[in-house]
């Protein structure tokens, strides 16, 4: 009997929680993988290597009349988002974003999700929003919708919109978060979680989206709950109160402490699959694991929006000189260089220095080229996507793939970016992934990107046209 309850004991220790196993459980990984024509250039350019071009690469380069055929195709990030909002078996959505502006998701939320279903919406976006009329407007529009035909004895259930970030040590509110629950089965939760803003990040980015199905019960729920409930009401600095024996914090602070709270309340096991860092609270941890990956994995596969992390750049020069290392990037980075050269041998970024100098293409900086450029040097492989700055279209995806010898392989991702903001002040939200078919499908993805979609420094154009 001994032998048993020692045997019965050690098998409960050493059993790892899986979020696979959980009640419910689903997910599916969309990339938004837009279909654009291959736009003609005015006249002919030539690239690096003296090819003639005639046009930029199809399903890379795209423009805004592109999003509605991109809308309604089943396979994508947009269709899912519809179909998950129009549910009429939905009773909650909260959602955090940095950007909320893509008018067919809100006419969605207000006509649909609001308006016909009677759902309760709550959403956290970043504070810049309001300065900016034509996304204020949007969001006051939806913060309006409210379900007017009731049935006798229904409340209507009015919209809440919070803006948060950009206050007391924080940064952006820069979190891409949906936790939707629904009526017939108050244990299931439905989360979403991206690298995109509720944007042309749907669409016409270059995009991934998650959509896990899972129940309330389980660690990764509740830490998620954790981040919107922290988001909206412990995000502001904190007054003493001698009385209250409340001490002065500020937002950041704040926020922090709420987190570690709450996550030392939940009950239950943290899974072992898949794993959550929020920032700013695990954001030196997120990155330590990055780096410590990278040195661990046989072959590193890299995209990226922003690259500004010199610990990241640091780990990857080093693995770049030992192992496989591939890396691609929005060739904005590129171009943030390539327009401040001076002569054959110099480009100057500072307007000190460079009267005619361009501080930024797209979202990207000009000091993001030399970053990338030494990891050229250090022998790692660099290609560009070929994507719209004129219209701020990016390739806007931010992840790793980690190839092992013998272990699982993984994926880190997420909403933020790789900078010093996105792992320290920032509201972020990471994911690192070891569930098998999550990580083959990023891997499918990034072959596709990798060998079609785009291209090497020596075959862009030869000089900064677009079409």
């Amino acid at each position: 009997m001994k032998i048993f309850l020692f045997v019965l004991l050690f098998a409960q220790a050493s059993y790892a929680v899986t979020l696979q196993e959980s009640k419910f459980y689903d997910y599916q990984v969309y990339f938004t993988n837009p279909e654009c024509d291959g736009y003609t250039y005015d006249e002919p350019v030539y690239s690096f290597s003296g090819e003639l071009l005639s046009k930029k690469p199809a399903n890379v380069y795209c423009k805004h009349g592109d999003a509605s055929v991109n809308q309604k195709r089943e396979n994508t990030p947009h269709y899912q988002l519809v179909k998950l909002l129009s549910d009429k078996d939905l009773k909650t959505v909260q959602m955090a974003y940095l950007s909320f502006s893509n008018s067919d998701i809100i006419e969605t939320l207000c006509e649909t999700t609001i308006k016909k279903n009677n759902v309760k919406l709550i959403l956290v976006v970043d504070k810049g929003n309001k300065s900016d009329e034509r996304k204020l407007g949007k969001l006051n529009a939806l913060k309006a919708c409210v379900k007017e035909d009731l049935a006798k004895g229904e409340i209507a259930q009015k919209p809440e919109i919070y803006y948060r970030g950009q206050v007391g040590g924080l940064g952006y509110a820069h979190n891409k978060i949906i936790y939707a629950t629904y009526k017939s089965e108050p244990e299931k939760v439905k989360l979403v979680y991206s690298s995109a803003n509720m944007s042309s990040g749907t669409t016409l980015h270059h995009e991934n989206w998650h959509f896990v199905t899972t129940s309330q019960k389980t660690y990764f729920s509740q830490a998620h709950q954790c981040i919107l409930t922290g988001m909206k009401d412990h995000a502001k600095s904190v007054r003493s109160n001698r009385r209250l024996g409340r001490k002065k914090m500020s937002a950041i602070e704040n926020f922090k402490t709420y987190i570690e709270k709450c996550r030392s309340e939940i009950s239950v096991e943290e899974e072992s699959d898949i794993k959550l860092s929020i920032v700013p609270s695990d954001g030196e941890k997120a990155m330590n694991n990055i780096i410590s990956q990278i040195e661990k994995a046989k072959k590193v596969s890299v995209a990226v929006h922003r690259f500004t992390h010199k610990d990241l750049m640091s780990a990857l020069q080093k693995a770049g000189k030992k192992k496989e290392v591939r890396f691609v990037a929005d060739d904005d980075i590129f171009w943030a260089g390539e327009v401040n050269r001076v002569s054959e041998d110099r480009i100057i970024c500072s307007p000190r220095s460079n009267p005619n100098a361009k501080p930024t293409v797209g979202a990207n900086m000009c000091n993001e080229y030399f970053y990338v450029q030494r990891l050229v040097r250090s022998k790692v492989a660099v290609k560009y996507m070929q994507t719209n700055q004129n219209v701020f279209l990016l390739h806007h995806n931010k992840y790793i793939i980690f190839d092992y010898e013998e272990e699982q392989d993984a994926v880190h991702c997420g909403a933020g970016n790789f900078t010093g903001a996105a792992f320290s002040k920032n509201f972020e939200n990471y994911y690192f992934i070891t569930i098998p078919e999550v990580v083959e499908k990023f891997k499918k993805q990034y072959d596709y990107v990798w060998n079609v979609l785009a291209t090497a420094e020596k075959d862009l154009p030869s000089k900064e046209v677009l079409p």
